[in-house]
């Protein structure tokens, strides 16, 4: 794809509140953080999109949706249940920072509908194509939800892998730790199918694309998976 063809995508919304709140979390308060209480890196691709994109990362702790919006130079749209917007003030903020509601009962619906429709508007969306955390550490399953979610938009998708934000938010802790060392986040090179396949062609390709690099990535930062073999297991 090129650069110029990354471009040629709608401009986020000029809305005051999830500017300001970008700017507030983000450039001052959690990258400072990022910086010199976690000593973490970020990697860019030099090709990332100017306009809205589908942000398809590894998913291992609550931190992940920060640790990867701190580094936007836009606010980005987020998944979360539905009940939460039965709170006011939470409902505030999830709709002053673009939040998609989530069904439990037709969650994939839901899910395709809000992402979408985000997207057309000029938000870029964050999505974990595992489905659910990591319980060992190292990456599972990449489900389509994520290239389907680009295919309808008609945006690019973007790969993202983190590492270590378990060790910052350990599960069953309530708050992240404070102080921490190794995160990175690395940010891929937009990944957009050959137009002369079948839409569900497209959306296979771009989904084991999505799965060989992510595994790319753990193998450089994480080493090789450990083969357990028959006399091991016993």
């Amino acid at each position: 794809m090129t650069r110029d063809r990354l471009r040629a995508t709608p401009p986020p919304p000029a809305n005051f509140l999830p500017n300001a709140l970008q700017v507030l979390l983000g450039y001052l308060m959690l990258r400072p953080w990022m910086a010199f209480c976690l000593r973490g890196r970020v990697r860019r691709s030099r090709m990332m999109p100017d306009g809205p994109c589908v942000l398809a990362c590894n998913h291992r702790s609550y931190a992940d949706p920060g640790l990867v919006g701190m580094f936007m130079h836009r606010p980005i749209a987020y998944f979360a249940r539905s009940d939460l917007w039965e709170q006011p003030i939470i409902a505030f903020f999830l709709n002053a920072m673009f939040g998609i509601p989530v069904d439990r009962e037709n969650p994939g619906l839901s899910s395709m509908k809000g992402a979408v429709e985000r997207l057309r508007r000029g938000i870029a969306v964050l999505v974990f194509p595992e489905g659910t955390r990591t319980r060992n550490g190292r990456l599972g399953a990449m489900r389509e939800g994520p290239a389907l979610f680009a295919r309808r938009a008609d945006v690019p998708l973007v790969p993202v892998y983190l590492v270590r934000s378990e060790v910052l938010w350990p599960l069953g802790n309530k708050i992240p730790l404070i102080f921490n060392k190794g995160i990175e986040v690395r940010f891929g090179s937009p990944l957009i199918p050959p137009a002369n396949l079948e839409p569900r062609a497209q959306d296979a390709w771009v989904s084991r694309r999505l799965q060989l690099w992510m595994e790319v990535q753990e193998r450089r930062l994480m080493g090789p998976r450990q083969r357990i073999t028959k006399n091991a297991a016993h």
